[in-house]
């Protein structure tokens, strides 16, 4: 088949490239540029998406003689993910915008653009399966991405192929490196791409009209102002700035009064989750489990009501700590991805 396959400049295309032409399969490589601002030295930040990146997947196609396109998306970018993430922030929520990435841009687009490449299939360097047209998690359970996923629409995914669904990390390098690839030794991004290295609160508090207000135990005891909510996240114990008999953590950020309310720990776990714009993959069959946050090992669930077609309230067997709204909730039977959506309440 002609395959398209997205290349971020990093060693599980570059690597996901070398597979599929082994595999028989003609492949046109294509970089997204999200911020071509961006510039980082070889291994520096642990960000993607940077003009060195492009250079990369040049080489890397270059050095396995297939073609290569860049796609500039830097406005679409801004307007359908940088944006809307400052605007979440402003609200009180946490916002996965890698998850609405792959859903809109990195998948959803190219998904669209397939003909347009004379392509049949699109590929990526995930660590996930697609199995009879469905959505399964990445043997690797260390590395599988299948979370990212589970917002991508169905029919795209049935367009998809990933290389390395069935393989480990240290497999991939070893190949990247017995091919002498650039990017054999490169090391993985594991920050969002558009902040430049800071973190996401850091990040925000420059772009929002921050405005004060009052952290508050959960009892209704006010410790003292705060100077913006976008430096607190649900869950977060450090750098709080007050004293207390125990630990105390964020529980909730109501935006509405500017309040950042903490209390102790067994406050932070909730059973209920409300998850509303839910991306149906597969039924609801089997025994089902689902994860709040990346890197998680999915908990059980007891129970899954459906409130409409795209909203859901999920009921754990045990309670899960640090529910934060914003975040995307990713529900499985076993290995197969059911869907997943963004938390809108815990409860």
């Amino acid at each position: 088949m002609r395959v398209l396959l997205a290349m971020s400049g990093g060693v599980d295309s570059c690597v996901s490239a070398h597979l599929l032409k082994e595999a028989g399969h003609e492949v046109v490589g294509i970089t997204l540029v999200f911020h071509p601002d961006v510039e980082t030295a070889r291994c520096n930040l642990k960000i993607c998406c940077s003009r060195q990146d492009t250079r990369d997947a040049e080489e890397v196609c270059g050095k396995l003689g297939i073609p290569h396109h860049t796609l500039d998306l830097s406005k679409e970018f801004d307007r359908t993910i940088v944006q809307p993430f400052i605007d979440s922030y402003r609200l009180g929520k946490t916002p996965n915008p890698c998850g609405r990435c792959n859903r809109f841009l990195k998948i959803g687009r190219l998904a669209e653009l397939l003909k347009e490449y004379g392509c049949e299939k699109l590929a990526t360097g995930h660590y996930c399966r697609v199995v009879e047209g469905e959505l399964y998690r990445g043997k690797d359970a260390a590395k599988d991405q299948s979370y990212f996923l589970s917002m991508v629409r169905s029919e795209h995914i049935q367009r998809m192929l990933f290389p390395l669904g069935e393989m480990a990390k240290p497999e991939v390098r070893n190949i990247a490196n017995r091919l002498n690839l650039v990017v054999a030794d490169k090391r993985e991004s594991q920050e969002l791409c558009f902040t430049g290295g800071k973190s996401p609160n850091a990040f925000v508090s420059g772009k929002i009209s921050e405005k004060p207000g009052f952290i508050k135990h959960v009892s209704g005891h006010i410790f003292k102002l705060h100077h913006g909510m976008s430096a607190f996240t649900i869950g977060q114990r450090k750098g709080l700035g007050i004293a207390w008999h125990e630990p105390l953590y964020v529980l909730e950020l109501d935006a509405r009064s500017r309040t950042v309310i903490v209390g102790e720990r067994h406050f932070l776990e909730k059973r209920t989750v409300l998850v509303r714009n839910f991306n149906r993959l597969s039924k609801l069959s089997g025994e089902i489990s689902a994860c709040i946050r990346y890197n998680q090992e999915p908990k059980p669930v007891e129970t899954v009501s459906t409130v409409n077609d795209t909203t859901l309230l999920v009921r754990f067997r045990n309670p899960v700590a640090a529910v934060a709204p914003g975040q995307i909730l990713a529900a499985y039977a076993e290995d197969r991805v059911i869907g997943g959506g963004i938390i809108a309440e815990a409860m």
